[in-house]
């Protein structure tokens, strides 16, 4: 059972988000007020530093009233404007220790402007630490001639506290920069990864259709001219194998933008759809034999989109690099832990009728994504072609264990 110190981290960190949560301007107004109200309130308006004198050697007036609001009030532009807020204060804060007056609280607003300007300053920073350390030197010089009884070492021991503030606020600067350059670079790497996935399904999703589509219309320029049937065949499966890729591009969409008019896609392409896979490359021309074990070896999630894309991508590569060249499609369990999915196309046969025209131009991203498809779905990927054109698909997956 958690103890009370689970329970008291978790509210610091949830007051501490809170806190980062409201504005910056509205938080420095906050900081500002809190330090002006209790620089006047009795109990905690005497506690501070006393730079020159260990007492004080004039009594608080209006004067000194006014030098304290001056510590304070520039904190309301310290995330705005760092270096003024830190010229303001330090200007304040010199002037109340080189007259002599009470310690007082509002010193503790330097301690704040010197972090805030190690961490927020982007202007000439080393200018501002010179600056600020010929201030520092000056003022002490001149309580020093003004008989303070604090021996210089002691002045320069206490310029410890404000330097260690800056160096403070310059390292928070430093990791919260490379916080940022590393969630750009993690940012980066999604939105390349994404486009990469994006590609990928616009290449698996259009290419097979297309290809078809442009095998089917160059076949349709061998058909005899009086052989209605044929043509209108021919058409027809044009038609629906476009349609197929407009419903396909549609339900992309739908993925990609759910605020699109179009449908999203309901599932993933799966083991089952392979047989409309085949018989749509059949439609195109292509001489394909499907063999597989009834029933279907049993593969899921990755591994069956996967097994699909093989196929589909095979079957591609055939239309577009050997058509009319005879494929066969396998997918069978080879052991009782693994699953066998191969596309294989025969190397150019002397009878074989091959289609002329230019052949569709490949992107070179489908054995690469298939490769990394695969590898994500925890299988096996190999790629191979033989001197007589012919080439070979061949991925391997565990096999589904259970109900």
């Amino acid at each position: 059972m958690p103890g009370r110190g689970h329970f008291g981290s978790r509210r610091v960190r949830l007051a501490v988000d809170r806190l980062r949560a409201v504005p910056a301007g509205h938080r420095d107004l906050g900081i500002a007020a809190v330090v002006a109200i209790l620089s006047f309130t009795p109990g905690f308006a005497d506690k501070g530093t006393a730079l020159g004198w260990p007492t004080a050697q004039r009594p608080f007036d209006l004067l000194a009233a006014g030098l304290v609001a001056a510590h304070a009030l520039p904190l309301a532009i310290r995330s705005r404007a760092p270096g003024l807020c830190l010229v303001l204060v330090s200007s304040a804060f010199f002037t109340y220790q080189a007259l002599g007056y009470r310690p007082t609280l509002a010193t503790a607003a330097l301690y704040v402007a010197l972090y805030s300007a190690g961490m927020l300053q982007a202007g000439p920073r080393a200018a501002t630490v010179a600056l600020w350390t010929a201030g520092y030197v000056a003022a002490c010089t001149w309580m020093i001639h003004a008989s303070s009884p604090f021996p210089p070492r002691d002045f320069a021991l206490f310029f410890a506290l404000p330097a260690g503030c800056w160096v403070l606020g310059a390292w928070s600067r430093s990791r919260l920069r490379n916080q940022a350059r590393l969630h750009r670079h993690r940012i980066d790497a999604e939105l390349t990864e994404e486009r990469e996935r994006i590609a990928r399904e616009l290449h698996d999703v259009v290419t097979h259709h297309v290809t078809a589509m442009v095998m089917q219309a160059d076949a349709a320029q061998y058909l005899p001219a009086d052989d209605r049937a044929k043509v209108s065949d021919g058409l027809v499966a044009i038609g629906t194998t476009g349609r197929h890729a407009l419903a396909d591009l549609r339900e992309l969409l739908g993925v990609l933008s759910p605020g699109h008019d179009a449908r999203p896609a309901p599932t993933e392409p799966a083991v089952g759809d392979l047989s409309d896979l085949v018989e749509q490359t059949r439609a195109a021309g292509q001489p394909v034999e499907f063999v597989r074990d009834d029933p279907p070896p049993a593969v899921a999630g990755l591994a069956e989109l996967a097994t699909y894309r093989v196929v589909q991508e095979g079957l591609t590569n055939a239309l577009k690099h050997a058509p009319g060249r005879p494929t066969l499609v396998r997918l069978c369990a080879v052991s009782p832990e693994e699953v066998l999915v191969e596309v294989i196309t025969d190397g150019n046969a002397g009878d074989t009728p091959v289609l002329r025209g230019p052949r569709p131009p490949s992107s070179g991203r489908g054995l690469g994504g298939l490769r990394r498809r695969v590898a994500l779905a925890g299988g096996r990927f190999e790629a191979s072609g033989g001197e007589d054109g012919s080439f070979r698909l061949v991925a391997r997956f565990p096999k589904r264990t259970g109900s």
